[in-house]
């Protein structure tokens, strides 16, 4: 049996229970003398460093089995933390502990670390994706889950906006996820997106349940969608870009004309994403944001949610160029069209996905107030 010293977010109880999953432990309050924890800068966890005279409040976690070990291996391994012998102190004395200590260098000491803080902002989406991470362990290796952790924290933060929306059912029926019935659960394919399958059943109109059927999705992020327009040269702009979609469809025209478009960060509001998108492909300000839709553009096998808006925005023709951001691999071109223009994309079809014909349709019908608003 082994004992652990956690400094940070491992002494959230929900988190430790979750990791360890039913394996017997007990746990009691200890510090680490001569250190201090910090945010790691530009991180959601923390990272600890020696600090002469200082104090490390935590958890002694005591009575794990190799089990229990491997599990917390496999969670903590992903974040390039490794176990190292030290002394902490507790009321009884001291004890000798394992402690997670990030590589030399790796990362950058930010402001103190606080759980409190870490549990309001961080908690719930650390939770649903560790959620994830454990059910990788014995099919992915930690290097795996690491490179794959941005993501897995992308979709977590997906499903829990998904959990908090309210949204109407006055036509539809109002049931509820509890209302299907789950038998088996795979996740076959992960890394940049996630196909998930599920044996299921599910409540028919009729009363009666469905058979059990096999269902598959594509699992990703919510994402963005935002057209710029300038009321007052009556302008919009559009970016291109080479899309793997239409490409492996078999698409002639593989670069697709599109608004701005980009994911939600975990912790990011999407109005927060659309101003940050648009200056990252486009190098552009945007001002008020204007709702076009929130929708599931393809519900029958894609998770994904849009929010899409227009942006009311100055569009001199200087602002047309080339951007993206060159550690995502993103080649981008931006166009100035007039209004007549983009709508003459519609009706020859060069304009051939939905955010981008959704919100030329919306615009066309909101321009005039635009214009008069300006």
């Amino acid at each position: 049996m082994k004992s652990l010293f956690f400094y940070g977010t491992l002494c959230h109880q929900p988190l430790l229970d979750l990791v360890l999953a039913g394996q017997s432990f007990s746990a009691r309050a200890a510090r680490l003398p001569d250190h201090a924890v910090f945010w790691a800068k530009d991180q959601i966890f923390p990272m600890i460093t020696p600090q002469p005279g200082g104090q490390a409040d935590g958890l002694l976690v005591e009575g794990l089995s190799e089990q229990a070990i491997a599990r917390l291996n496999h969670y903590e391994g992903g974040f390039a933390f490794a176990l190292t012998e030290m002394t902490v102190i507790t009321k009884a004395g001291p004890a000798t502990a394992e402690v997670y200590v990030p590589q030399p260098g790796l990362w950058t000491a930010g402001a103190p670390w606080s759980l409190t803080d870490w549990a309001q902002d961080w908690g719930e989406i650390t939770l649903e994706a560790a959620r994830e991470v454990m059910s990788y362990m014995g099919i992915l290796s930690v290097e795996e889950v690491a490179q794959r952790f941005a993501m897995i924290r992308l979709r977590a933060a997906s499903k829990l906006r998904a959990r908090a929306t309210s949204a109407p059912a006055q036509l539809r029926s109002d049931w509820g996820p509890d209302r299907v019935e789950v038998s088996r659960h795979m996740r076959p394919y992960t890394n940049f997106f996630a196909v998930e399958e599920q044996d299921l059943s599910f409540p028919r109109f009729d009363g009666t349940m469905s058979p059990k059927v096999n269902r598959a999705a594509f699992v990703g992020g919510d994402a963005v969608t935002v057209l710029p327009y300038d009321p007052s040269r009556d302008s919009v702009l559009l970016i291109e870009q080479f899309r793997i979609g239409p490409y492996m469809r078999g698409d002639q025209r593989p670069w697709i004309l599109e608004p701005i478009a980009g994911r939600i960060d975990p912790g990011e509001q999407p109005e927060a994403t659309a101003h940050r998108e648009a200056l990252e492909e486009a190098n552009l300000t945007l001002g008020a944001l204007e709702k076009v839709a929130f929708y599931y553009p393809t519900p029958g096998a894609v998770t994904e949610y849009l929010y899409s808006y227009v942006a009311i925005c100055d569009l001199p023709d200087e602002v047309a160029g080339l951007g993206g951001v060159l550690g995502e691999a993103e080649d981008i071109r931006s166009h100035i069209l007039s209004f007549e223009q983009l709508m003459g994309l519609v009706a020859s079809g060069e304009a051939d996905n939905a955010p981008l014909l959704l919100s030329a349709m919306w615009l066309s019908q909101n321009r005039d107030r635009l214009r008069h608003a300006s």
